[in-house]
């Protein structure tokens, strides 16, 4: 009987099991259902074609799947994937889908859904815009998903093939105009593009000028006060800069100074600064330079006269002279005899080479330092004369007036030449495809080398020559600039006195140490 009992609860309980979770009529839960699952290891890549995101194609459930990668079709939009991974080299957000054909019912079923971001390097520049004097200046920022990189990223100049260094986000404006294009880069990725036009910087148009720079105690100058060619003295302000007063007129007479300057103010503009003065003429110094596009040591004569000149500033006048030496070159000049005349070594001895006022050589390539060796000894010389010159361009017709006071009593000759800044062409000896000659000589417009003879001047005298031609079509006006020389002559010596550059469209005052 207990036996009984124990029986009837046991199938008691029985009966309320199977009436709580469903009696034996309602069947087996359902299976989960199945599923095309896409995953991928990565949701940013580089934008630099190389960093890559791998894709996962699973079908079944979430528990228990398997791998059908390589079965199924991977998109984005109706762009088709080859194979499962992903590189761009374009910046943009990518949604990717899967289809996978099962094998038994051949029904063809699409995955969720996944995105892939790939990253962008952003370079921008704060002017697209600059002027050609050297002193205009383009900053660059270079960003990676929205944070600054510009530190760590390394900024080229594409037009001309030159790659700064790592931090380097400045392009100065050169001495010649052009458009120049950039691209940046950090770590792998390569940025956008982004372009700085450099423009001729225009002839400012007040000017201050002077009937006498060069007066001793007691003499009396008188100034005139130009904007665009026209006089207005009568109402402008003339500025003695150095007393830190005005004048009362247009007039100065000299006192015990050496060099005074002056300044003019008129409708709300200044001019240039203007000396006079008693003491000495500020000596340049000439550089004059026989190369070639074929020499392997000239670029870096190049470069370390470059140096030199930022180091000793306002002193050394470049004179590129291209040579036939080492063969062919687009830039040798017409007149190259006449230098192989009086200047053997080139011939003889190869390039580069170069003559300090046209008396120190530098034989081969040299240092910096070496260079200002040999240019500051002469720059602290006494210059025999000051030289004032201006020179304007109306379409190819050039004209050029030149000022020359002596300083010191000697026969002088005058030489001018036409120069050319920014000529891309390649050149030995540099790894820059697209390498750039300044200072390129382009016409003697004087009768030689040497000049032309202006007599005999007695110190203090001033005479003036005006020289016109027409350039040569292929020139470009914009980036050429003019040197004015006056040499001495010393039995069959020749040397320069001193020396002054300006651009075509320009002017040089005198300058008073």
């Amino acid at each position: 009987m207990k036996a009984f009992k124990c029986l009837s609860h046991v199938l008691m309980a029985a009966s309320l099991l199977l009436t709580a979770c469903g009696g034996p009529g309602n069947g087996p839960a359902p299976a989960p259902e199945k599923k095309l699952m896409l995953s991928v290891d990565k949701s940013s890549i580089m934008s630099d074609g190389r960093d890559k995101a791998t894709f996962n194609v699973k079908y079944g459930t979430e528990e228990k799947s398997i791998d059908v990668t390589s079965d199924a079709v991977i998109k984005s939009g109706a762009a088709e994937l080859k194979g499962f991974t992903f590189t761009s080299t374009t910046p943009d957000t990518y949604t990717f889908t899967a289809t996978y054909v099962i094998p038994d019912t051949k029904e063809t079923v699409t995955s969720n859904e996944v995105t892939v971001t790939v990253s962008s390097l952003t370079l921008e520049v704060d002017a697209e815009t600059i002027l050609s004097n050297g002193l205009g200046k383009a900053i660059f920022k270079v960003s990676y998903e929205g944070e600054e990189v510009t530190a760590t990223s390394v900024i080229t100049n594409l037009t001309l093939d030159q790659a700064y260094e790592q931090g380097v986000n400045e392009f100065v404006s050169p001495n010649y105009v052009g458009e120049f294009e950039f691209s940046a880069k950090y770590r792998n990725l390569t940025s956008n593009t982004v372009k700085v036009t450099v423009e001729a910087a225009p002839t400012p148009e007040l000017r201050l000028v002077v009937d006498k720079a060069r007066l001793k105690s007691g003499e009396t100058a008188t100034f005139t006060v130009l904007d665009k060619g026209n006089d207005v003295t009568s109402s402008a302000t003339i500025k003695n800069v150095t007393a830190g007063s005005d004048l009362s007129g247009n007039s100065f007479t000299m006192g015990s100074e050496k060099k005074v300057e002056f300044v003019a103010e008129y409708d709300g503009r200044n001019s240039q600064t203007l000396s006079v003065g008693s003491g000495n003429f500020h000596k340049n110094v000439m550089a004059l330079k026989f190369t070639s596009i074929k020499c392997s040591y000239c670029a870096s004569m190049a470069t370390a006269l470059e140096k030199a000149g930022e180091s000793f500033p306002d002193r050394i006048v470049e004179v590129a002279v291209h040579h036939p030496k080492m063969g062919s070159d687009p830039m040798i000049p017409a007149n190259i005899s006449e230098f192989d005349a009086y200047f053997p070594h080139p011939q003889a001895n190869g390039i580069p080479m170069t003559y300090y006022d046209m008396t120190e050589l530098s034989a081969g390539a040299e240092s910096a330092s070496a260079i200002l060796g040999k240019v500051k000894p002469l720059a602290r010389s006494v210059a025999g004369v000051g030289i004032a010159a201006d020179a304007k361009a109306t379409g190819s017709e050039v004209e050029i007036n030149v000022d020359v006071t002596a300083a010191l009593s000697n026969d002088y000759y005058l030489a001018v030449m036409l120069l050319e800044n920014g000529i891309i062409h390649e050149q030995a000896g540099s790894s820059n495809k697209n390498y750039v000659h300044n200072h390129t000589l382009r016409e003697t417009l004087s009768e030689t080398i040497f000049g032309d003879s202006l007599g005999t001047l007695t110190e203090g005298q001033t005479v003036n020559k005006t020289y016109s031609f027409t350039a040569d079509s292929a020139y470009k006006l914009d980036n050429c600039s003019v040197v004015c020389y006056v040499c001495t002559k010393s039995g069959e010596v020749w040397s320069v006195s001193n020396i002054v550059s300006f651009p075509l469209g320009g002017w040089a005052d005198y300058s008073f140490e």
